[in-house]
């Protein structure tokens, strides 16, 4: 009997430790109505070396299991044309859902992370939706010339725009740090970083965040960032104009300067465009000056907008990744206002706000 009942506490024991889970397991199972393609394929993220998992679709159906040690951020896509779904994964079960044809109702549930970057897209959507609605009436004041609302509107996008950054900002920093915390930063944040709010966070990445893409674009940039944060000296460079010669921004010390960075592509730097023409008729003189430098690749098109937009400011082009290398540019647009002696004095404003700081410094 004592050894029967030994066997049996043996085989319960052997039974549990077969039968206990992976800790590494995930399972994706989904279905996206519509989908014609007869396969989905999961993109591992580039630290894990772009490992692609091809999965078999049956009437939009799919599944697939597997192991991921570190939480990270993967891709589901879904073909050629479409863009592809990002999934928080870590271990665990994870349902993907929606209609092919309307991005807007794909939604993955499960997962702490997946459920936290839920939460953040959905505090946001108010924010975006009125984005869009705030643009396309601009865009209509645009073409039916009305300067006045053109104005009016410009300056509730920014405002819009200053919410959306400052909600973003709260939401990291009320979050534990996670693989996501850094997403978020060097996806949204880095656009417009204020370094005394994201390197508390950034100190707290661990080791697995810090060796992430998105960790070590953060590194990189905030690195940069920090070269040119205000009260420092504004890194020098030549660069040609639009004739070819040189153009150096030494030569423009002894006044106020805004480095414009910009491109043609960029169409929030062209809605930017005429009010920089305005702040430039305003202020231009002895005392200010701009300084446009274009991330153009195609010379031609770059042209074709000075001309377009009017921009009677000195333009260069930057073949040597000058902003991203040394300003630590990574949107535009972007810029910089460098005092008479060469120190960075603001950055990033537009604007209203240009206009305020520039009529601040020049009066004094």
């Amino acid at each position: 009997m004592i050894m029967r009942n030994w066997l049996l506490v043996l085989f319960a024991v052997l039974l549990g430790i077969s039968c206990k889970p992976d800790k590494d397991a995930f399972i994706i199972q989904g279905k996206i109505e519509g989908l014609k393609t007869p396969y989905v394929y999961l993109i591992h993220p580039q630290e894990t070396g772009e490992k692609i998992d091809t999965l078999e679709v049956k009437n939009g159906v799919f599944r697939i299991k597997g192991k991921v040690t570190n939480p990270n951020v993967y891709l589901l896509a879904f073909g050629p044309d479409y863009m592809p779904l990002e999934i928080m994964l870590e271990p665990g079960k994870f349902e993907v859902s929606g209609k092919i044809e309307d991005a807007d109702t794909w939604r993955v549930e499960g997962g702490q992370l997946q459920k936290t970057y839920n939460r953040y897209m959905d505090l946001m959507i108010p924010y975006n939706d009125r984005y869009t609605e705030l643009y396309n009436q601009l865009t209509t004041a645009k073409l039916e010339g009305n300067a006045e609302e053109v104005e009016n509107l410009s300056g509730q996008l920014d405002s819009i725009k200053d919410i959306y950054y400052e909600k973003s900002y709260q939401f990291v920093e009320e979050q534990p740090v996670s693989i996501l915390s850094a997403k978020l930063i060097s996806e949204i944040l880095m656009s417009n970083p204020d370094v005394n709010r994201l390197q508390p966070v950034i100190d707290k990445f661990d080791d697995h965040v810090r060796q992430s893409s998105f960790g070590q674009r953060i590194i990189t940039t905030m690195t940069t960032i920090q070269k040119t944060a205000v009260g420092t000296v504004a890194p020098l460079f030549t660069m040609n104009d639009l004739e070819g010669n040189q153009i150096s921004l030494e030569k423009y010390k002894g006044k106020y300067v805004l480095v414009d960075f910009w491109a043609s592509w960029c169409g929030p730097c062209r809605d930017e465009n005429p009010r920089i023409v305005g702040i430039f008729n305003k202020f231009k003189g002895p005392k200010f000056d701009i300084l446009g430098v274009s991330i153009d690749q195609n010379r031609e098109k770059w042209k074709e907008a000075v001309v377009a937009d009017q921009l009677a400011w000195t333009q260069v082009i930057d073949d040597s990744n000058v902003a991203n290398k040394e300003y630590g540019v990574v949107a535009i647009p972007a810029n910089v206002l460098v005092d008479p002696q060469g120190v960075i004095v603001a950055k990033n404003l537009f604007g209203r706000k240009l206009e305020q700081k520039l009529a601040e410094v020049l009066n004094k």
